[in-house]
């Protein structure tokens, strides 16, 4: 991050009605571009100015994005990521009455869905391009809407939950998104977001070089205070929030460390997504690294998020009385 002494203010309006920002670093650049990471003077969020036009993110999500194959990751990688998908769906059915219609907003592969279906809950999905929907295995028979949520026809009241696994920061207009979420929900019914934690201990200690910022696609930055706020200008009331990630966490501090270093950014995550060129020499050592940081890392994670600062949070609100 700048020295104080380097904070420049900009003028830049937030839904909370501040007009001000401070930029507090830079990235970049990106084929040929930067950009500056700023957080509002009222609220806290950060958000990436100036940020992507459609065309630009659309090339930042090309297949490599996605990984070598469906499920994204290979090897162990997968598997683990698989039983992660178990363990949202367990979580997620613990505030679900039996049966209910599932929303997950940017559902990836289908996996969490699937796991939900298999619940016995009604399910469907939504991804940004017809080209990332094709993700979901057509037999699995999980509906999948393409488009900007906001624009999608969806029945209002309709839902039990909606969720959100690490999509929240990637969406141009989250304010206008959780107004149309608690438009779509049941009275009193939840919602789940799952999103890195940009007021954490490690998004503090590795500043630009922390892995979760993952510019230009995360186009904000949340922490429980500056959501929680957002949450309760949309209708929502917070019923809990936690930070411990056994999934994100321990990991998002190896390649943390790892760009803080000097390595080329995110190289170790291109790795687990079969999609790094580099010479077998340098994954080989890249994947040492990660052995040999991980247990270390857990340890530091674990202690973060028992101090309520851990890299990434989950999140459960629901739709307030009058919401």
């Amino acid at each position: 991050m700048k020295d104080v002494e380097d904070v420049r203010l900009l003028t830049r309006s937030c839904w909370c009605g501040s007009a001000t920002a401070e930029e507090i670093g830079v990235f970049g650049p990106y084929e040929g571009r930067t950009f500056g990471l700023v957080r509002c003077e009222r609220c806290g969020v950060l958000a990436l100015d100036p940020q992507p036009d459609d065309a630009e993110l659309l090339r930042h999500y090309s297949a490599e994005y996605y990984g070598s194959s469906r499920r994204k990751f290979v090897g162990v990688g997968a598997a683990l990521v698989a039983w992660f998908q178990g363990e949202r769906a367990r979580l997620a059915a613990r505030s679900t009455p039996a049966g209910g219609r599932v929303l997950d907003v940017g559902c990836g592969n289908g996996g969490f869905l699937l796991r939900m279906k298999r619940r016995g809950f009604r399910v469907e999905g939504t991804e940004w391009t017809a080209a990332s929907a094709t993700r979901v295995p057509a037999e699995a028979g999980v509906p999948v809407h393409v488009g900007d949520l906001l624009t999608l026809d969806l029945p209002e009241r309709a839902f039990d939950l909606v969720t959100l696994w690490h999509v929240f920061e990637h969406l141009r207009r989250p304010d206008a998104t959780l107004q149309r979420i608690a438009r779509l929900l049941k009275p009193g019914a939840s919602l789940l977001l799952s999103l890195p934690n940009a007021e954490s201990i490690q998004a503090a200690r590795f500043g630009t070089a922390w892995f979760h910022h993952d510019p230009p696609r995360h186009l904000f930055g949340f922490g429980p205070r500056s959501l929680g706020d957002l949450l309760r200008q949309t209708g929502f009331e917070v019923v809990s929030v936690g930070t411990f990630s056994l999934e994100q966490n321990p990991f998002g501090f190896v390649q943390s460390w790892l760009n803080a270093r000097g390595h080329p950014r995110d190289r170790l995550y291109s790795l687990l997504k079969g999609v790094s060129r580099e010479p077998l020499a340098t994954r080989v050592t890249d994947l040492l690294l990660l052995y040999a940081l991980a247990a270390s890392a857990l340890v530091v994670s674990t202690i973060e998020s028992l101090r309520g600062r851990g890299a990434t949070m989950t999140v459960h609100a629901r739709v307030a009385a009058g919401g």
